[in-house]
């Protein structure tokens, strides 16, 4: 052998025993943790294990762990949990669940969990203690279940919305959450809806996507009868679970809700199928004189008016024969058909012009512009849940939600300059679940709104709340 390889091997053989003799503890094995996830409740956690090394006999593989701290705590007794006794293996690994409850910690949201393992011939209360340095593995804690706000189908019941029937038989349930929403220090993120259906032939309930918003898109079979029940609850990643909560809580099938919705000769299988015509069943969309729908086509500022007071409560009996004070436009005459609309859309200050004394009936919607008239009725309209007007003055995400300091989703779009009149718009229509992007970095706001963007959109900004 080369003199300077056995050199080196000599020195290592010597520096490995000195190592040992200097930490040499009632300890007959290797011991680490081999999977700990980021985040955890306030509970427990699942632990991954390994052990190897052990000499034969029975031997303890102890779980301890202890709150972070500076300068860092010595680990306690008290903290120490037994993961396995094993006899006569030489190597192990597994899962272990963490019960916080059976330890002296004492923690809250936000909190870090510092955890080592050893293997050790005796048990908790006489085994040798890890010393204060050898931390293998951390965990946040995320005390909190996600929040979240549900969206049932547009009504102006005074049910509460999990307790009222539906204008036909296709409809959209829809939610958005966050497991942050500003409130705690370290969260884990949204993790799954859990949904569930109970119901007369009631298929497997469809899944939405498993991040910040669920679209559960459905339809009654004919033969539907009796109660039927639609939920969620809510869990994020660290395992923390909302209650149960009711889209439709017990209620029995009523004899419109098995009905056809209103329907158009070129609207079958398009994304916004559902929207368009559930709201041309509640009337407060339609088509052309040919059946058609038209939901890849675009529509214009006038239109856009039409069908707004339409869901705010209007029909042309209740219009404005002439301009009210400060909605006078030079483009915009008694003889036009949307003159009315329009004059009443800019009354109510949900449509204002667009400078220089025009309207601009004539062009077209942009989904920025969509977005801003929502903004508007946020800032327009005050809910008074006993007396409903049209849809829009209702508990919806627009009159109630767009108040709050916060939103449940948060993108930063690439199209969207700071200080554009739409930038806060589009910030509140997204964070609450009312507007998509058309990718995950654009949200196209000077592109014109189709029809059918516009029916999604609606529909989602007129949905009850809970």
């Amino acid at each position: 052998m080369n003199k300077k390889i056995f050199t080196i091997l000599l020195l290592s053989v010597f520096m490995l025993a000195q190592f040992g003799m200097a930490s040499a503890v009632a300890v007959t094995g290797d011991a680490s943790i081999t999977g700990l996830p980021d985040f955890s409740t306030t509970a427990s956690v699942d632990v991954e294990w390994a052990a190897s090394g052990m000499a034969a006999g029975t031997k303890n593989i102890l779980l301890w762990a202890r709150e972070y701290a500076d300068p860092a705590n010595a680990y306690m007794v008290g903290d120490c949990q037994l993961v396995a006794t094993i006899n006569g293996t030489s190597d192990a690994s597994g899962t272990f669940t963490y019960d916080y409850t059976l330890s002296t910690l004492a923690l809250i949201d936000g909190d870090s969990v510092e955890f080592t393992v050893t293997v050790d011939d005796s048990l908790c209360a006489a085994a040798a203690i890890p010393a204060i340095d050898s931390v293998m593995g951390t965990t946040y804690i995320d005390a909190f279940a996600p929040v979240y706000v549900q969206g049932y189908p547009p009504s102006q019941s005074l049910l509460m919305p999990d307790s009222y029937t539906y204008a036909c038989n296709t409809f959209e349930f829809w939610a958005v959450a966050t497991d942050g929403a500003g409130f705690t220090p370290v969260y884990s993120g949204f993790h799954a809806w859990n949904t569930f259906i109970t119901g007369t032939f009631a298929p497997p309930a469809p899944i939405g996507p498993g991040d910040a918003l669920l679209s559960w898109e459905y339809t009654f079979p004919s033969t539907a009868s009796g109660v039927w029940t639609f939920g969620v609850e809510p869990e994020d990643k660290s395992g923390n679970i909302d209650k149960k909560d009711y889209f439709r809580d017990a209620v029995a099938i009523a004899p419109e809700e098995l009905e056809e919705c209103a329907n158009f000769t070129d609207i079958s299988g398009h994304a916004d199928e559902t929207y368009v015509r559930y709201l041309a069943t509640l009337g407060l969309i339609s088509g052309f004189a040919d059946g058609s729908f038209g939901p890849d086509t675009t529509l214009t500022r006038a239109e856009a008016a039409t069908l707004l007071e339409t869901s705010n409560g209007y029909d042309e009996t209740m219009l404005p024969a002439s301009a009210p004070a400060g909605c006078e436009f030079t483009d915009v005459t008694a003889s036009d058909w949307f003159a009315g609309w329009v004059w009443q859309a800019c009354s109510d200050g949900i449509m204002n012009g667009v400078g220089g004394g025009l309207f601009d009936p004539n062009n077209l919607l942009t989904r920025g512009q969509i977005v801003t008239i929502f903004n508007n009725v946020s800032e327009t309209f005050f809910v008074n849940p006993l007396l409903f007007g049209g849809y829009i003055n209702t508990f919806n995400p627009v009159t109630f939600l767009y108040s709050l300091p916060f939103t449940y989703r948060q993108s930063a779009w690439t199209d969207v300059s700071i200080g554009a009149y739409y930038a806060e718009p589009v910030v509140k229509a997204y964070g609450w679940g009312i507007a998509e992007g058309t990718s995950e970095t654009t949200f196209s706001p000077d592109q014109p709104a189709t029809r059918g963007e516009f029916a999604k959109m609606l529909y989602r900004a007129i949905s009850r709340i809970d």
